[in-house]
């Protein structure tokens, strides 16, 4: 099972800005932080837009859906995106793409949801308790940019 993110750089300490070269070409500003996982194993890598773009079919991928992008709650501008990680525990590949205020209340509303300990549950009901947390998740999110919307 392999995920990855991407975050565009803006590394800024004390004033100074750090430009941090891409790690494959060694010439590019390393623009595309990417972290896999791959059988439980993390991996880090700092790249420029077209070394990401060349590492694989999936970065192409994600490069081209981050370009259209937009909140899938609310249609705003996303500030992050990747792979659902919901989705990725339940056995699903998808992209999600949130701007940050629904981002904020996605994530609160998870947390608030998540039970604190369901390690006794078999791994088939915890696999089933994520995906209604995702069902659920996704309709409180319906429900509260409606009614964002509306004040």
């Amino acid at each position: 099972m392999q995920s990855a993110r991407l975050v565009a750089a803006a590394d800024e300490v004390g004033g100074t800005s750090h430009v941090m070269l891409c790690e494959s070409c060694k010439k590019n500003e390393a623009t595309c932080h990417v972290c896999t996982i791959v059988d439980g194993v993390s991996q880090s890598r700092d790249l420029c837009m077209e070394c990401h773009e060349a590492s694989s079919p999936e970065a192409r991928e994600l490069s081209a859906a981050q370009r259209d992008a937009r909140c899938e709650y609310c249609g705003g501008q996303p500030c992050a995106g990747g792979t659902d990680f919901l989705a990725m525990v339940t056995g699903v590949q998808k992209l999600k793409f949130s701007c940050m205020p629904c981002l904020l209340e996605h994530n609160r509303y998870v947390q608030q949801q998540l039970q604190p300990d369901a390690s006794g549950l078999s791994q088939r009901d915890q696999l089933a308790l994520l995906r209604k947390l995702g069902r659920d998740a996704d309709a409180h999110m319906q429900q509260w940019v409606s009614e964002r919307g509306s004040r």
